[in-house]
């Protein structure tokens, strides 16, 4: 079976031309109106195209004085009727045994508009007319792969080829006979034999045959290959020959079946082409190598008509179906045709060329003549000339075109043809190059079919361009290819930007310059995304230097004249401004990805020195354009989070996008001079702290004239809107900082400073000291927010304050059964609400800092609460119901270690406020133990400062437990006052044990012998003070030993006393001499003298000796008497210890 892979490897020139590509066939020219396409790269204004399009031209022609009439176009009558004539003796000749014959017969009818009885009298004449039949031309190029069938190892190939009838090819003898036995039995006409290849597996033979056709439907090309033993040498001639089977070939002198192959006639090309076939043996089993033949069928009479004849007939037949196709369907001829032809136009055509013998170059010729024509009328796609280029110059090559004709094309040189053909070919040039210099206009270059048009018509003239004999006629400054499609790209952005100019000027003249850049940007930015790579593909040429060349020449001039009016103080001039320094800028990105030795020279690069006056002005006005944003962002916030996920409301939101458009400004304008960069730069950060700080004040503004009462219990309410705005603040605190935090990038990466310090650094040896500066500008700003905040936050905790008031007055107020856990539900109510508000809408970080603040308030409230409680006696159980309150709201707002801290709850108010409630409720004898224990803090705090103005004493403690007493050694005395006018003192000393009622001896003192006129006495006075074990170990308990002058008339001088805590006196197993002071088991000490001070525990128990508690009043008249500087019977120590402030 043979094989048919050559048969989809034809090159077929009608199908070339007749079938669309696949963009659409949409005209690429610009139209009144643009339907949005997928294919669009860039939306653009269109500031030129449509309209001067539109008035310019309506069809895809460029050359005006070249024009045709559409009418001296069309065929006259006589013409059509040859055409017509043409198109049946194909029909009847070439078609003749061909079943889709009908349906161009048909299609033929309605094709030519020809009266009926014309055409039926057409036909009649063609009928009777003798067919001259139909051959097969073929050309036997070469085998391969063939098996060895000489005892040498190789064979000695020859072919056979004839045509047998379809029905005879299945018959059994077909099957084991051969060409030369058919051809005796009558089943074959002729029969082709090629010459013998001899000791070959992969002969050439390139010899051409021709075999007469009967029926094209019905018949069977038969390729034969066989080795012939004709020149069969000797076997004791054969290298390695070997057995009788070698000797015996040598005597039968009988050739050898190789392989055989098949081909319906019907399968073969009309146009002809090369392929190859596969052979096989006799039972079809087996392959036996490869076979390559070239096949056509032809006219028999093909030969004998001259080739301009077969021209004209063939450029008659196709201008007469493109007169009919291009107006298919609405009856005028379509404009931007795209030659697309139906399937029976083109097997007319491929048959008329087939049987005449056209080859692809004559084809090519005819069909480019009258597409040219046609095109200069209503205009066709340039792909279609492309297509039939690539015949011609494949046959050319580099040879004239008139050589290439004649030898593609038979008898005769068909001179009148081949001028015919070179001045279509010039005036093509001639329209390619006069479109190219205009394509920008023409086209509509931002979708994809425009630049696919474009590309095209580059094609076109490149592909002209290879045509040595047509390019000779060109002027010398065109010769070169890429010099002429430069000259025409910057022509058409010349003529572009003139056109985009005039449409531009009817407004002033920085809005038409804005306009026009905008424009070039435009097309700037479409010929570096799709037209430069697009023009690459088809010639060597940078269409986006071009583009530049041509654009600086008209642009920077324009621009430097237009930069001389400029107003700076014009607002409505820095908007524009900034418009224009953005898009050239931009434009100057991509001009310097263009390839050219002049790139680098253009002035447009210079752009930033034009717009350097206007960086400052930019920043002012971007900053007064903020802040007014700013005040109508806040004026229209409703206080609310935009999502729920987001706590924030629309105008930080707003503001956040301002303050963003300012920091895209900043990374816009990138501006290439660090230098200059500095000192922009810090006014830039000086703009968006000013703008920060705007905000904060604005919103700040909203919090203060919000009422945030409860109206119908006039309690303070926290709302989602307050917890809103100090989100607000905190966000904008945290943008300014210098660093990045967790969840806000800093400034100083959002603007890209790195860059700028790093080439300051390097260049000036300050960039170090401008990275601290905005440092310094930022955390100023973020200071500035969060001292707003802090403030806010005070004010807020502050206002919790009268309302916490109002609900401990209502704990103090209940009954004195109330339990202490049902009378705090309201107020742990109320802070559960609030707090479960600010917790659900605050940020965690302004939620921790706000908790902080409402616990102080509450605090505060409780000791204020406290402060103001009328005193009267038996309200223990009033204390003690504030004291569990304090400790209740000390766990509620831990929640679990959850909350604040225990350092952030237990604050120096706390502590006092636990520590006065602490003593309210003791008994009068603990607090009695606490006043003790307050001497004896306060002896250590002595102990531990520089001053000791009373002087010090010298003295060893124990405790023997065996005795139960307290033994005392005073030692000495040093540096005591001078109570006498003599400078001197005669000081002694009193001890005992408090509080009294705790040992045997109650308050009873010791007293050491007066050591007169001296302030560092010696006394060695050995003391016991019984005192039970049990005592002894009670915190509180203490040994006071009061230091006197002593004076012989009045009253003797308090000096000061020292005070040692039983807790800290030693007990010892058994007793030592009291005066070795050496004694391990003592405990020797130097303390300081002192004067009692205040205390909380005193306040309370003169308050309770003002209500005649008889322990309180027996204490404080021991201290009152004995340890007081003025002893007075009256106990002045009550006023000393300001009861006159105390509310009874």
């Amino acid at each position: 079976m043979a094989s048919r892979s050559w048969l989809t490897r034809h090159h077929s020139i009608l199908p070339a031309i007749t079938r669309a590509p696949q963009s659409s066939p949409t005209s690429v020219f610009t139209s009144a109106t643009k339907e949005p396409v997928e294919e669009t790269l860039v939306e653009v204004d269109t500031p030129v195209g449509n309209d001067v399009l539109n008035e310019s031209r309506t069809a895809n022609a460029t050359l005006q004085d070249t024009q045709l009439d559409a009418e001296a176009w069309v065929l006259k009558q006589d013409e059509l009727e040859q055409a017509f004539q043409v198109a049946v003796n194909t029909t009847l000749e070439a078609m003749s045994m061909e079943p889709n014959r009908k349906e161009v017969e048909d299609y033929i009818n309605k094709a030519f508009d020809l009266p009926e009885q014309v055409r039926a009298k057409l036909w009649d004449k063609a009928k009777h007319k003798q067919p001259s039949g139909l051959k097969l031309c073929g050309k036997l190029i070469s085998a391969c792969d063939i098996p060895a069938r000489d005892a040498n190892g190789k064979s000695d190939p020859y072919c056979l080829v004839g045509i047998i009838s379809e029905s005879d090819r299945n018959r059994d003898k077909v099957k084991t006979g051969n060409l030369l036995q058919w051809k005796k039995e009558g089943l074959v006409a002729e029969v082709f034999r090629s010459t013998t290849k001899p000791a070959t597996l992969e002969p050439d033979w390139n010899e051409e045959f021709e075999l007469p056709i009967d029926n094209l439907a019905e018949q069977v090309l038969v390729i034969e290959v066989w080795d012939s033993d004709e020149a069969t040498v000797g076997v004791s001639e054969i290298k390695g020959a070997k057995g009788f089977g070698m000797f015996l070939k040598d005597l039968k002198h009988t050739d050898d079946f190789i392989g055989r192959t098949f081909l319906s006639l019907k399968d073969v090309q009309p146009q002809g082409g090369p392929g190859t076939l596969t052979l096989y043996s006799h039972t079809a089993k087996h392959q036996r190598g490869n076979v390559w033949v070239h096949l056509a069928i032809k006219g028999q009479e093909e030969g004998k008509i001259s080739l301009t004849m077969k021209m004209d007939q063939s450029m008659l037949l196709f201008k007469a179906l493109v007169m009919h196709e291009a107006q298919k369907g609405n009856h005028s001829y379509q404009k931007d045709w795209n030659a697309e032809m139906g399937v029976a136009a083109r097997e007319l055509l491929t048959r008329h060329a087939a049987y005449y013998g056209l080859g692809e170059t004559h084809q090519a010729a005819v069909h480019l003549s009258v597409l040219f024509d046609y095109h200069k009328i209503f205009g066709v796609q340039p792909h279609l000339f492309a297509q039939q280029l690539d015949h011609i110059i494949k046959a050319a090559g580099r040879k004239p075109i008139s050589v290439a004709f004649s030898q593609n094309g038979g008898p005769g040189t068909p001179g009148d043809w081949v001028d015919k053909l070179l001045g279509a070919l010039e005036g093509l040039l001639t329209e390619v190059y006069s479109v190219l210099c205009s394509h920008l206009i023409l086209m509509d270059v931002t979708i994809t079919a425009g630049v696919e048009s474009l590309t095209g018509w580059i094609q076109v003239m490149a592909k002209l361009y290879q045509l040595g004999d047509l390019v000779a006629r060109l002027p010398v400054d065109r010769r070169s290819l890429k010099t002429a499609l430069e000259l025409s790209i910057q022509t058409s952005v010349e003529k572009w930007y003139r056109v985009t100019s005039e449409k531009a000027s009817q407004i002033s003249t920085v809005s038409t310059l804005n306009a026009v850049c905008k424009s070039c940007l435009t097309l700037c930015e479409t010929i570096q995304n799709s037209i430069r790579p697009a023009v690459r593909k088809k010639a060597d040429v940078d269409y986006l230097a071009c583009y530049f060349a041509s654009l600086d020449k008209l642009l920077s001039p324009a621009m430097m004249e237009c930069l001389a009016s400029w107003d700076y103080n014009d607002v409505e001039l820095a908007n524009t401004s900034y418009e224009i320094y953005l898009n050239i800028k931009h434009m100057c990105e991509i001009a310097k990805l263009a390839e050219g030795n002049n790139i680098q020279d253009i002035q447009l690069f210079g752009y930033q020195h034009w717009f350097k006056k206007m960086v400052l002005v930019w920043l002012s006005v971007a900053l007064a354009r903020c802040k007014e944003k700013i005040d109508k962002a806040v004026q229209v916030d409703q206080i609310a989070s935009v999502t729920d996920q987001v706590g924030y409301s629309s105008s930080l939101v707003d503001t956040s996008i301002f303050l963003y458009q300012v920091v895209e400004f900043w990374n816009n304008l990138g501006w290439s001079c660090p230098e200059e960069t500095y000192t922009f730069m810090m006014e830039l950060i000086n703009y968006i702290s000013e703008a920060a700080l705007h905000y904060v004040e604005q919103i700040y503004t909203r919090v203060s004239n919000r009422s945030l009462l409860d109206k119908n219990t006039g309690n303070f309410t926290v709302t989602t809107q307050l917890c809103t705005i100090l989100n607000n603040m905190e966000y904008m605190q945290q943008k300014m900082l210098s660093q990045s935090s967790k969840n806000v990038p800093s400034l100083v990466e959002e603007l890209k400073l790195q860059s700028s310090f790093e080439w300051l650094q390097r260049e000036k040896g300050i960039g170090d000291q401008a990275k601290k500066l905005v440092e310094v500008i930022l955390d100023s700003a973020a200071n500035d927010i969060e001292h707003k905040v802090t403030v806010v936050n005070q004010q807020l905790g502050e206002q919790f304050i009268p309302t916490i008031s109002r609900f401990i007055n209502d704990i103090v107020g209940a009954a004195e059964g109330a339990k202490t856990e049902q009378v705090l539900i309201p107020l742990e109510e109320y802070l559960n609400t609030n707090l479960k508000t600010l917790s659900s809408n605050l940020l965690f970080s302004v939620f921790r800092i706000l908790l902080e603040d409402i616990w102080k308030a509450t605090v505060d409230a409780l000791s204020k609460s406290v402060s103001t409680l009328p005193k009267k006696p038996n309200q223990k159980y009033l204390y003690q119901r504030l004291r569990d309150s304090l400790e209740f709201l000390h766990g509620f707002f831990n929640a679990g270690g959850e909350g604040l801290t225990g350092e952030q709850l237990e604050t120096e108010q706390y502590k006092v406020l636990l520590n006065d409630l602490d003593l309210m409720c003791l008994s009068t004898r603990e607090l009695v133990l606490r006043c003790c224990a307050d001497l004896a803090e306060q002896q250590a705090k002595v102990v531990g400062s520089s001053e000791h103005k009373y002087g010090e004493l010298t003295l060893s403690v124990g405790y023997i437990k065996e005795t139960g007493n307290v033994e005392v050694t005073i030692f000495q005395g040093r540096n005591l006052p001078a109570l006498d006018k003599s400078g001197l003192s005669d000081p002694y000393i009193e001890l005992a044990l408090l509080p009294g009622f705790l040992f045997q001896s109650g308050s009873k003192k010791a007293k050491t012998p007066v050591q007169y006129k001296t302030l560092n006495p010696t006394f060695n006075y050995e003391s016991v003070l019984p005192a039970s074990q049990e005592s002894m170990e009670v915190k509180g308990t203490i040994v006071v030993l009061g230091a006197y002058d002593h004076d012989i008339l009045g009253k003797n001088d308090f000096m000061g006393i020292c005070v040692v805590s039983c807790n800290d006196i030693p007990q010892l197993s058994n007793s030592s001499s009291l005066l070795d002071a050496n004694s391990p088991k003592r405990r020797n000490m130097t303390l300081p003298l002192f004067h009692i001070g205040e205390s909380k525990a005193l306040q309370e128990l003169a308050l309770r000796h003002h209500f005649s508690d008889h322990e309180a009043v027996e204490f404080l008249n021991v201290l009152s008497k004995n340890y007081h500087k003025q002893k007075q019977s009256a106990s002045p120590f009550f006023a000393r210890l300001s009861l006159k402030n105390i509310n009874y």
